[in-house]
């Protein structure tokens, strides 16, 4: 038990590194909806540059009122949506972990308590 709760420190600081990692490119992925979302708003409004429609044209008049419609059921929108539920996923699992490490000092040494109380120490 005792060598177990000086581990902890190494665990922590480990999934410490990885949620940073993921809450930087969560970060990304967010940056980059924000530049699609724009792009696409432009597309889909009529407002892009014409070499866009050249290579994938779109002869639609989309209203003002529809263009939200158009622009979340776009399928590079709904792939980098994916990726940020996908990366808020990982950094929530990642903080259950390190409050779970957290409270693994509570639980080493209560256990060590326990086996103290057993031996009759207390």
């Amino acid at each position: 038990l005792d060598s177990e709760s000086l581990k902890n420190q190494k665990l922590k600081a480990k999934y410490l590194e990885h949620k940073t990692r993921y809450q930087l490119l969560l970060q990304k992925a967010n940056g980059d909806y924000q530049r699609m979302y724009r792009e696409k708003w432009e597309y889909y409004g009529g407002k892009a540059d014409a070499k866009v429609y050249v290579a994938k044209p779109f002869d639609l008049k989309v209203l003002k009122n529809d263009l939200q419609m158009y622009i979340n059921s776009d399928d590079d929108i709904i792939e980098v949506e994916k990726k940020i539920v996908y990366y808020e996923a990982i950094v929530e699992f990642i903080d259950g972990v390190i409050k779970s490490i957290d409270n693994r000092g509570w639980d080493i040494r209560n256990a060590q308590d326990w086996k103290k109380f057993l031996a009759g120490g207390y």
